[in-house]
């Protein structure tokens, strides 16, 4: 369950590519955001890249380190992801603290037994519909229930199929740093296309600074993405991966922005936290990850 990050194959390449990938993005930051940088406070691009900065390591020891230590990560991240969204949509303390608490459940129940994870969404929903009749309120009630039960499943229940990954699919470590690459990096084309070429909105009700040229940004960061840690997929896969994998990270990275971006218009708040320098909330920075995982999921499973 525990191994040795730094005994891994993957982990020398893995560490110069991210430290490459680090170097390169402060360079940037230091070329179109010069106006900004002093103080470093008025500069979000230097916030971004500090966040960058301190999630690359955690994510790739956590991977290189086995499944417990991927489980554990993924569990903190779900804590803190639904922490924000019970926050953001107004659960009241005991929605909220239920919602924690199954929340947990998700990723060691998807470590442990892939047919058990399937079978959890179903037991949590009927179990859920307890909690109005034993709290004994019927004001608002449902649609906290359904708030809850959204968010379960939104943040929790999608998040764990990378643990579902990670354990269940032959090379599965390999395939979520290559994962993890291909979803920063087609969020970061996104924002540098929109940023230099931007013209055409893609949405403006839902979130009017996203353009159809940042679309094009976005794909192209995640084949990049593809190329560069093209090495930690299994040979076997390498073909599909790399054909149709960018194209599915681009879409879902594209779908899970779009979907917290109407939640957060829904209550009417720019960010879902401020908890990540640069980005907001954690879950403004998962946002796309949390639609990827799942559908990089079941793929996987149909050409491995």
């Amino acid at each position: 369950m525990f191994s040795n990050p730094l005994a891994h194959p993957f982990f020398a390449p893995t560490a110069y590519r991210f430290a490459a990938l680090l170097a390169v993005g402060l360079v940037m930051v230091l070329v179109l955001d010069r106006r900004n940088l002093w103080p470093p406070t008025d500069s979000v691009m230097l916030k971004k890249w500090f966040s960058w900065a301190l999630i690359t390591p955690v994510f790739g020891f956590a991977v290189l380190g086995g499944p417990a230590p991927m489980t554990l990560l993924v569990m903190a991240i779900t804590t803190q992801g639904l922490w924000e969204y019970g926050r953001l949509v107004g659960l009241s303390r005991i929605y909220l603290g239920v919602l924690l608490l199954m929340g947990l459940l998700a990723a060691p129940v998807a470590l442990s037994s892939r047919d058990g994870f399937y079978l959890l969404a179903p037991l949590l929903l009927i179990f859920a519909t307890l909690q109005p009749l034993l709290y004994g309120t019927v004001q608002a009630a449902v649609r906290e229930l359904a708030f809850a039960v959204l968010g379960w499943g939104y943040v929790s229940w999608l998040l764990a199929h990378i643990v579902l990954i990670h354990h269940h699919i032959p090379g599965g470590d390999g395939i979520i740093l290559a994962l993890a690459v291909c979803v920063a990096l087609s969020d970061v084309g996104a924002f540098a296309f929109g940023k230099a070429f931007g013209r055409r909105p893609l949405s403006v009700r839902l979130s009017p600074n996203k353009t159809i040229e940042g679309v094009v940004g976005n794909f192209f960061g995640a084949f990049a993405g593809a190329a560069i840690m093209a090495f930690t997929v299994p040979g076997g896969i390498l073909g599909p991966f790399f054909l149709v994998m960018p194209v599915l990270i681009g879409v879902g990275a594209l779908w899970g922005d779009l979907v917290e971006s109407a939640i957060k218009r829904e209550f009417q708040v720019k960010d879902a936290g401020h908890w990540l320098p640069g980005f907001g909330g954690l879950l403004d920075r998962i946002d796309s990850l949390i639609i990827v995982a799942p559908l990089s999921y079941y793929y996987l499973r149909l050409v491995s």
